[in-house]
């Protein structure tokens, strides 16, 4: 990892929730030396050679709609989630609070929500333009060569493109003319981060991000961008199991899901709309890996007293040798945040390579960490490692040529 070069920024929506947080405490738990990143797979071979930023180089910072500080966050986890040891907060406080200099007000409710008439409230193209200023502050206060901007806010209600989102022509046109348009936050944010030459991870389940207009803005501004849902937990433990029934040439005949979480994202999931979009991203991935559609179904039930924890039971019936069916099943548990965490710290270098390297559009190489991957139909979690391996070794071949290039 590259200790002494130049930092790379990390500016976070939802800067003060459970997976920030964790993040962010977890980077500089590493960078201070207390604790190693265990999960980050760019820590590991797959990141030697390519000069990917260490913990110690990435500067944070973020937009959040919630009063409190970061301190107050990661107190809160760790007394009812258990995350945290005190004793590492204690340590990292003066830290925390570095940080919650760089957090500033991401509210964006003027743009404005559907039948809501607010007087004072900001234009899309006003809140757009806050957005970006909030950004070149903070380049400018750390002299950041390149920010990374991910999405980590609560997922969004289900979300059917209207026509100003299909080209960037027709976003820009109901951007400037205000009007009746409505613009969900995640464009906002994604419309003003790309504007700014940052890359853009969406690992919410909130299409509304990557909208075909913003996919245009992002190859109109040369910037790259990896997207949606990340996959953390039983969706992961899906993408790899529904492979084994696959290459067996045993058929699945259902594929069932039953998922019960506490925190913040399992209250927002609570509501029906929610829920759906972020079923919607969890029930695709068996039919994307096997390439038929199996009977399947997801449930998803908000259980407030499990905090931050989260406990999923799946049960597979399916057919083989001679027309047997059979059942498989598995529990999965595990704590939201700390999955996540490591994933959001790969996906910022892997997206801070690509500006090194001039990449703009979809970061399919990043398919690997997403249950609804941008740019590719590839869902077999061997294959979108594969994809991920085969770019970094494109990468590391090309730094070792600059490098003796420079040496002639």
């Amino acid at each position: 990892m590259n200790e002494e070069g130049p930092r790379t920024g990390v500016w976070i929506i939802g800067a003060r929730g459970a997976v920030a947080t964790t993040t962010m405490v977890g980077a500089r738990a590493a960078a201070r030396r207390l604790l190693p990143l265990r999960g980050v797979t760019t820590e590991g071979p797959r990141g030697e050679g390519l000069s990917m930023p260490a913990a110690s180089a990435l500067v944070f910072g973020g937009w959040e709609v919630r009063a409190g500080s970061l301190l107050d966050a990661a107190t809160e986890l760790a007394e009812s989630a258990r995350i945290f040891d005190p004793r590492l907060l204690d340590r990292l406080a003066l830290d925390l609070q570095e940080i919650d200099r760089n957090i500033v007000n991401g509210e964006t409710r003027g743009s404005p929500p559907p039948c809501v008439t607010v007087e004072d409230a900001e234009t899309p193209a006003e809140v757009v333009q806050r957005l970006g200023g909030d950004l070149r502050a903070f380049r400018r206060r750390h002299s950041l060569e390149r920010v990374v901007v991910v999405n980590l806010a609560t997922t969004e209600p289900v979300f059917t493109t209207p026509e100003d989102h299909l080209t960037l022509a027709g976003l820009e046109e109901s951007l400037r003319s205000g009007g009746s348009a409505v613009f969900r936050p995640s464009t906002l944010y994604a419309y003003a981060a790309m504007r700014e030459g940052a890359a853009f991870i969406n690992f919410a389940a909130s299409p509304a991000a990557l909208a075909p207009a913003i996919r245009e803005l992002a190859e109109r501004e040369g910037v790259p961008f990896a997207g949606t849902d990340g996959k953390t937990g039983e969706t992961l433990v899906k993408s790899a199991l529904a492979s084994l029934f696959r290459e067996r040439d045993l058929q699945v005949l259902a594929w069932h899901g039953d998922n019960v979480l506490g925190n913040s994202d399992g209250a927002a999931l609570n509501a029906p709309e929610v829920k759906a979009a972020k079923v919607e991203t969890k029930d695709g991935v068996v039919r994307g890996v096997l390439g038929y559609s199996p009977e399947t179904s997801v449930e998803i039930t908000y259980v407030p007293s499990l905090g931050d924890w989260k406990t999923a039971w799946d049960l597979i019936h399916f057919q083989g040798f001679l027309g047997v069916r059979m059942t498989m099943q598995f529990t999965w548990q595990g704590c939201d945040s700390v999955l996540a965490a490591p994933l959001v710290i790969d996906l910022v270098r892997l997206a801070d390579l690509a500006l090194r390297r001039g990449e703009s559009g979809p970061m399919t190489q990043a398919a690997c960490f997403f249950k609804a991957p941008v740019g590719t139909q590839e869902q077999e979690l061997g294959r979108q490692y594969a994809m991920l391996d085969s770019y970094l070794r494109r990468c590391r071949i090309a730094a070792l040529a600059g490098g003796k290039r420079a040496s002639m």
